[in-house]
């Protein structure tokens, strides 16, 4: 039933574009920026999907004295570090580098390890003095709302503690834990980056790690910290991971071009790419998230664009079932020939397989504010795989007509 009323919804959508229909044209040629798939994969739909089957499309006016900003891109900030360790290293007495006063360390036992009592763990500052002033354990972290296993420790050192290599210990570990270390008062922050916010199977993202450190040069930073190293590891949604090549650069940096695999697998969620970092008295870890996709259609043949009814109709190559959507901002000039953002529009359908299809942006829907017409420009045309909630295609400079 589905597919019937899809395809009968769908030639109506093409009857409309038709009706319409002005000059053709390709595309813009992809620019730097942009995400094109150069060949299309089929996929399997997600198990339970539950794409909506009938096709939408709608618009609306945007202010042409609001300009529109590219969101800048993301910049993970950390003062924190975590790490695995074994009940030797406790016992024995691990090594924790801090930074600054303040600092919270939190203990927490993996699976088949022993929970420490508040009495079992000590935390003792570089002159080997007890230096804990607060201690929670994990009835009152969960009281607090944080989400921890049985017998977490949380601990916090004071206003009063200085800088340097502090000692957890415990006589009583048996098993693995991790220590998670947060110095949210250190002037020294490690900062990731990654190119691009999403990116296609088989594709590539540069990786940067910077460690900064409050009115300090990076000169005076490796001079008083050394240089740092690290390394990284590329995390699928489904837990599989890729270690990476961090390589420093001339600026003190750490950088990797990392390559996304082309079996990217079926588990929907975001992909990270972890840092661990290092420098002489020194421990960061950070991380970033970006968006992978499999391109399973994309923008093909020539668009089809009317100036009277600002309607934009934009042929589609599918390879795979599924729900796609595609959305754009229209561009109006003024009087004296300058350009501003009008009207957004959104249009999405059901496909029910490899073929060609139709999307049409209904820029007509929204009023076309006083003193502004053509010619217009398409920009931030992008393509939605809805039912593998992936970013396909984008493009920021589309179409003129």
């Amino acid at each position: 039933m589905r597919m019937h009323s899809t395809r009968l919804a769908l030639g109506a959508l093409a009857i409309l574009s038709a009706a319409s229909a002005g000059a053709a044209q390709p595309l813009r040629a992809a620019a730097a920026g942009d995400q094109v798939p150069a060949a299309l994969i089929a996929a399997p739909l997600p198990t339970g999907d539950e794409s909506e089957p009938l096709p939408l499309a709608f618009a609306w006016a945007l202010d042409p004295a609001q300009p529109l900003q590219a969101p800048a891109a993301y910049v993970a900030i950390s003062r924190s570090y975590w790490q695995q360790v074994d009940a030797a290293e406790l016992l024995h007495g691990l090594a924790l580098p801090l930074t600054a006063s303040d600092a919270v360390i939190q203990l927490s036992p993996l699976p088949g390890a022993r929970a420490l009592s508040a009495d079992a763990v000590q935390l003792r500052d570089p002159a080997g003095r007890s230096s804990v002033v607060r201690g929670v354990d994990a009835r009152g972290l969960r009281d607090a709302g944080m989400p921890v296993s049985d017998g977490t420790r949380m601990l916090r050192t004071g206003a009063s503690s200085t800088a340097g290599v502090y000692r957890l210990q415990s006589a009583q570990a048996r098993g693995r834990y991790v220590v998670q270390v947060l110095e949210p008062n250190s002037p020294l922050r490690l900062e990731v980056q990654a190119s691009q916010a999403q990116v296609l199977a088989g594709g590539h993202v540069q990786l940067q790690a910077r460690l900064l450190e409050d009115g300090a040069s990076a000169a005076r930073l490796r001079t008083r910290h050394g240089d740092l190293r690290g390394e990284a590891l590329l995390v699928a949604p489904d837990g599989r991971s890729w270690p990476q090549r961090l390589l420093r650069s001339p600026d003190g940096s750490l950088r990797a071009q990392v390559r996304i695999p082309a079996d990217v697998g079926t588990t929907q969620g975001l992909w990270e790419l972890q840092v661990f970092a290092e420098a002489e008295g020194v421990r960061r870890d950070g991380k970033v998230a970006f968006a992978v996709a499999l391109p399973t259609a994309r923008f093909s043949g020539q668009a089809t664009s009317d100036p009277a009814s600002r309607q934009v109709s934009l042929p589609l190559q599918v390879a795979a079932v599924g729900r796609y959507e595609a959305r754009g901002t229209l561009y109006a000039s003024t009087a004296d020939g300058q350009l501003k953002p009008v009207a957004q529009a959104h249009a999405a359908a059901w496909f029910d397989g490899p073929g060609h299809g139709m999307l049409v942006l209904p820029f007509d829907q929204a009023a076309l504010p006083a003193g502004f017409g053509a010619p217009y420009e398409l920009r931030d045309l992008q393509l939605q795989d809805q039912s593998r909630m992936a970013p396909v295609e984008s493009r920021a400079a589309a179409l003129r007509f």
